[in-house]
Order: structure tokens, then sequence, then C-alpha cells
């Protein structure tokens, strides 16, 4: 128990924000839901603070490619949306 009381807010809680909003993005993408790829964004910022009070470069780097990513998948996921509403219309 010493333990996890010792540990369990040793990174300002950045990295239990982290895991919730994954798991919230994880959840929501499965679920076909474009709000997962902001909850995703929010994640990373977190796993970015995670990995700058860790003094870890690949972690702070990875979590900025990924919101990278994440943003792309939400602009494409628009312009698909777009181009769904405008097939029927051309048919």
């Amino acid at each position: 128990m010493d333990f996890l009381s010792e540990h369990a807010m040793k990174y300002n809680g950045c990295d239990w924000a982290a895991m919730v909003f994954t798991f919230i993005s994880l959840y929501l993408l499965g679920n076909r839901s474009r709000t997962g790829f902001l909850m995703g964004i929010i994640a990373n910022f977190f796993w970015f603070s995670y990995g700058y009070l860790t003094a870890s470069v690949a972690n702070m780097f990875c979590s900025f490619i990924v919101i990278c990513l994440q943003a792309r998948g939400w602009y494409n996921w628009a312009d698909k949306d777009d181009n769904d509403t405008a097939t029927p219309a051309d048919a």
C-alpha cells in the first residue's frame, strides 16, 4: 500500500489523465464517433506532459506525431462525410 500511495501521483496525474483520455478516445473511435480524435489529441497532450516530466524526448516526439495523426484523422473524417453526402445527389 505504501508503494501505491507514494507513486500514484508522482507525475501530477498526467499519466492517469493520459490513460483515461486514451481509453475514451479508443472507445469513441470504436463506435465510429469523430469526437474520438479530439479525445486522442487531449490524451496526447497529457502524454507529452508526462514525457516532459520524465525527461523522455522519445515520448514527447511520439506524442507530437500522434497529435498530428489525430488531427489528420479529424480532417479526413470531415472530407469523407462531405463526399458521402455529395455522392447520392450526383447519382
